[in-house]
């Protein structure tokens, strides 16, 4: 089995950058703020390094960005659970042969199974510079392409999260695309998590999560549905 360090996900952001060119891999605040991420997720999770390295769905020898957003998508969820009152925060390793959620945790008395889904870079849309807007795009998910979108990838994920007997089962959205961040507000991102969840219609039980990051005027725009 593989070991992993703090050096291993340094070497593995360089040689993201240098597949890809980001140079936001360089800036010295977004590495620290990775690499300060895994290791207090190593505190919450009661992991080593390695094993929480393992446990995510971290992948050494893809060098997409897509492959790094999945990555931090799921580190990234350990503090949306921990935010939202969970306990007990468990990353499950992938299995070849069988299905399982990317997280068990507990929330109060009952016990949670979460699947994290991610928008990536690759439905952000270009951005019109002199005008500062973006270019057909549709920031909705009702009616949308994105909203069919993620009903139909919500479906595979839905058989992860049912593989737990769980008493909660949580479909988190981490949303990376920037249009997305920037043209919706901390009410429409409850909104959107309200309609997910109702378009759903998995019934009672189910939640759907939504994790942004972003905190305008210090409020939080990260969400659940229904509400806990």
């Amino acid at each position: 089995m593989n070991e992993f360090s703090e050096d291993k996900l340094i070497e593995y952001l360089n040689d993201v950058h240098k597949a890809t060119s980001d140079n936001r891999l360089i800036d010295a605040s977004v590495r620290n703020s990775i690499l300060e991420r895994a290791k207090n997720a190593c505190k919450i999770t009661n992991l080593s390094y390695s094993d929480l390295l393992q446990r995510l769905d971290f992948k050494q020898n893809d060098l997409t960005i897509e492959a790094l957003e999945s990555f931090l998508a799921e580190l990234r969820s350990i503090f949306w659970l921990q935010d939202f009152g969970f306990t007990n925060i468990i990353p499950l390793q992938a299995k070849k042969s069988s299905q399982q959620p990317d997280f068990i945790a507990k929330y109060k008395d009952k016990t949670c199974s979460v699947e994290v889904f991610c928008l990536t870079q690759a439905h952000e849309q270009q951005k019109d510079h002199s005008l500062n807007v973006y270019k057909n795009f549709d920031p909705q998910f009702n009616g949308s392409k994105l909203g069919r979108d993620f009903a139909s990838k919500a479906k595979n994920k839905k058989e992860q999260l049912d593989s737990s007997s769980a008493d909660m089962k949580i479909l988190l959205c981490v949303v990376n695309s920037q249009p997305m961040i920037a043209l919706n507000t901390k009410e429409e991102w409850d909104g959107h998590a309200r309609l997910l969840c109702e378009n759903l219609s998995w019934g009672n039980g189910y939640y759907v999560g939504i994790l942004t990051g972003v905190k305008p005027n210090g409020v939080s725009s990260d969400t659940i549905f229904p509400k806990l």
